[in-house]
């Protein structure tokens, strides 16, 4: 499968099929600032072609410390995965195995843990990794797509959030994600909307189009997806406004001084204000109206084996 995908990028990153249903018919969708996006008029999956893989596989690598980027915003973080487990059946003896696909530092890890999950990680980002194997964690370090060792259908639920758009080879990343499941397993999959609000308000100046994503996702192409591989989507939601419409509090919390700023530290916006009782209020109520329209940033399914 791997020489059949390098065998479908020529030397300039171009591809000639879609990455996840592998059609080859395909309309120009965007162009934003020299990056080329393309939808597929069969899955309707957007992807950008040509696509910079050693560019991006080097950043991640090389260059992003994502334990250095996340630790800020563990207190948010604990509020998104506790929510994300509360989408799944508890653990139960003897089917209580967890693999997190992207785990990062760990720390949904260590919620899971808490939650009574026996725990284990892929990350490909060696600072990350590093950190999570210093929460107790086992770790394989590397790329999933290529990834050696693993323990193939032995996981009872199956993580992955905030990666599939990181991968241009999506179709083989949920494969192995398939495999990693046992029969009657489940996997948990978070990705980025395009059919969000924030993608309808802001366009092509939404800040999540980035050359580190190669595709965006709705749950029609997520849907199809998986169903070639078996599997059926039990459950789909989608939640949270995204960073693009909240950006303007944190440009408020630097205005020091200001009557406005006053104003905002009466209401408790100071940092770590997106974990205030209040505002997550105000954010269940929110992502209920997103919910029922389809357009949150983010959507999560649910999957089982058809």
């Amino acid at each position: 499968m791997i020489a059949q995908l390098a065998r479908e990028v020529d030397g300039s990153g171009r591809i000639s099929r879609c990455p996840s249903c592998r059609a080859q018919t395909a309309e120009q969708f965007a162009c934003v600032s020299g990056l080329q996006l393309m939808r597929c008029t069969d899955c309707t999956l957007v992807y950008s072609d040509p696509q910079p893989r050693t560019t991006v596989r080097a950043r991640y690598v090389a260059e992003y410390d994502l334990a250095a980027h996340f630790g800020p915003l563990a207190p948010r973080k604990r509020v998104l995965f506790e929510r994300r487990l509360r989408y799944v059946a508890p653990p139960k003896e003897g089917r209580n195995r967890l693999c997190d696909v992207g785990c990062a530092d760990g720390q949904f890890l260590a919620i899971a843990r808490e939650h009574g999950w026996n725990c284990m990680g892929v990350e490909l980002n060696p600072p990350a990794a590093a950190a999570a194997r210093s929460r107790g964690f086992e770790i394989v370090e590397g790329e999933f797509e290529s990834a050696e060792g693993l323990p193939w259908r032995r996981f009872d639920l199956v993580t992955c959030f905030d990666c599939l758009e990181h991968t241009p080879e999506p179709r083989l990343f949920a494969e192995r994600l398939v495999n990693l499941s046992r029969p009657t397993g489940t996997i948990l999959i978070a990705t980025l909307n395009l059919n969000s609000l924030a993608f309808r308000f802001f366009g092509t100046r939404w800040s999540m189009i980035h050359p580190d994503h190669f595709t965006y996702w709705n749950a029609q192409a997520l849907e199809r997806l998986f169903e070639d591989l078996g599997w059926k989507v039990t459950e789909w939601k989608t939640f949270g406004l995204g960073r693009d419409f909240v950006a303007w509090l944190d440009a408020i919390r630097r205005l020091r001084g200001s009557a406005l700023m006053a104003s905002v530290r009466h209401q408790n916006l100071h940092p770590g204000w997106d974990v205030n009782r209040g505002v997550l209020a105000a954010e269940r109520l929110l992502n209920r109206g997103l919910g029922l329209t389809g357009t949150g940033v983010e959507i999560m399914c649910t999957l089982q084996r058809a």
